[in-house]
C-alpha cells in the first residue's frame, strides 16, 4: 500500500494524474425561429431583415459561419465552425 505521508508529502501533486486540457468545439450550430411578418433573405453571408419597422442589413463574411434558411423560411440556421 502506498502512505502520501512522510518523504513523498511535500510532492504529492506530482503524484495525481494531470487534467488533460478541454478540447476545442469545432462545430456549433444554433437555430432561430423567424417571427410572422418578418422577410429574411441570405446571399453570400450577407443577411437583410424586413419587417414593418424597415429592414436592416448585416455583413457577416469575415466570421467562420454558415448561414441559410429552413424549414421554408421558417427557420435561419447559423453552423459556426471553431466556436468557443
Amino acid at each position: 500500500a502506498c502512505s502520501f505521508g512522510g518523504p513523498l508529502a511535500p510532492h504529492r501533486h506530482l503524484l495525481r494524474p494531470f487534467a488533460a486540457p478541454a478540447m476545442k468545439t469545432l462545430v456549433q450550430e444554433e437555430m432561430i425561429k423567424v417571427p410572422k411578418g418578418i422577410k429574411i433573405s441570405i446571399k453570400s453571408k450577407i443577411v437583410e431583415v424586413t419587417g414593418k419597422h424597415g429592414s436592416l442589413k448585416r455583413d457577416f463574411k469575415h466570421l467562420p459561419i454558415e448561414l441559410y434558411l429552413a424549414n421554408s423560411g421558417h427557420e435561419v440556421r447559423a453552423k459556426m465552425y471553431f466556436a468557443k
